[in-house]
């Protein structure tokens, strides 16, 4: 019996198949990690996600990438160390198969060594500055094509948590780990509650009494241990500058409706200022946590200094 293997169904099978591994074992702390599993969100939102790249990489007309002929396909492949030669079908069709065989990494490295290849973009342009036009039309287009294919997901939660960036979504990932476990306890129902729906003013409560805590992680003298503090993390921006941020978010917490209800409070009704106080207590503290990580003599105060 004479049987046939389809080499492109198998190729597409493994690539499925490697999906699915890097999918389980990605770690969310690795920034190439965080940027891969977003762009194979897309892919699997996205039932037109191979076509659409393919119309990209060729640059079909009315987008805004360079146009590329069968030879120069071949050549963007070849790049790339992937042994594809166009088979003389229609260009997208046969680059949408292609795609369809490559993995979500070969899809990224696809993506940023040929898709935005400069030299490509260089060929066109009849000068340096119509070059950087038209090189961020195309990142423009580009990412437009992948809020599209987020949004073509109907059954993904498209709540704030996909609108972070890598930076963010980093933020969230990692988990309070200092010797204090009130400290993590409210580092870490802070990000909880602020990814649920209607709990964000409890949440910047929680990431604001993290903040006064984290205080006196070096004592229970909150002066004493703020500047020990401040000089752990201040390194080349200056002292200065981190004890500033310490009083100014402190005299907001002070003065806003955030740890303290009293009726001449100003209360904060603005999400998006909400948004804007939690990250910004937020990314200090994760910088406080990665200079504590570092201290070798890494203890919190014996005695803690009520809140």
């Amino acid at each position: 019996m004479n049987f046939q293997i389809d080499k492109e169904a198998v190729s597409q099978g493994v690539a499925i198949i490697q999906d699915y591994i890097f999918k389980r074992e990605a770690k969310k702390s690795d920034p190439t990690d965080l940027k891969l599993l977003k762009l194979l969100q897309c892919r699997e939102s996205n039932p037109d996600f191979e076509i659409e790249l393919a119309e990209l990489i060729c640059g079909e007309e009315g987008n805004s990438f360079p146009y590329r002929t069968s030879y120069q396909l071949d050549a963007f492949f070849s790049r790339l160390n992937l042994n594809f030669k166009h088979d003389g079908s229609t260009r997208r069709y046969w680059v949408e198969n292609v795609l369809k065989q490559l993995d979500i990494k070969q899809i990224g490295n696809v993506i940023t060594r040929g898709l935005f290849y400069k030299k490509d973009f260089k060929r066109l342009a009849k000068d340096d500055s119509n070059f950087e036009e038209s090189y961020q039309r195309a990142l423009t287009e580009f990412q437009s094509f992948i809020r599209e294919s987020i949004d073509a997901g109907k059954e993904l939660d498209l709540g704030h948590v996909l609108d972070m960036n890598v930076n963010t979504d980093l933020l969230f990932n990692q988990e309070a780990t200092t010797n204090d476990s009130e400290l993590n306890a409210l580092i870490n129902e802070a990000k909880s509650r602020f990814l649920k729906p209607g709990d964000k003013q409890v949440a910047l409560e929680k990431i604001w009494d993290a903040f006064e805590r984290i205080k006196t992680y070096y004592g229970q003298n909150k002066k004493e241990s703020s500047t020990k503090l401040i000089s752990k993390i201040a390194s080349n921006l200056g002292e200065e500058e981190f004890n500033n941020e310490f009083v100014t978010l402190t005299k907001i917490g002070n003065n806003f409706r955030i740890r303290h209800h009293e009726t001449d409070k100003i209360e904060l009704t603005d999400i998006s200022q909400i948004d804007y106080l939690f990250f910004r207590v937020l990314s200090l503290i994760d910088l406080c946590l990665s200079k504590i990580a570092e201290d070798s003599n890494n203890y919190p105060s014996d005695k803690v200094v009520s809140q």
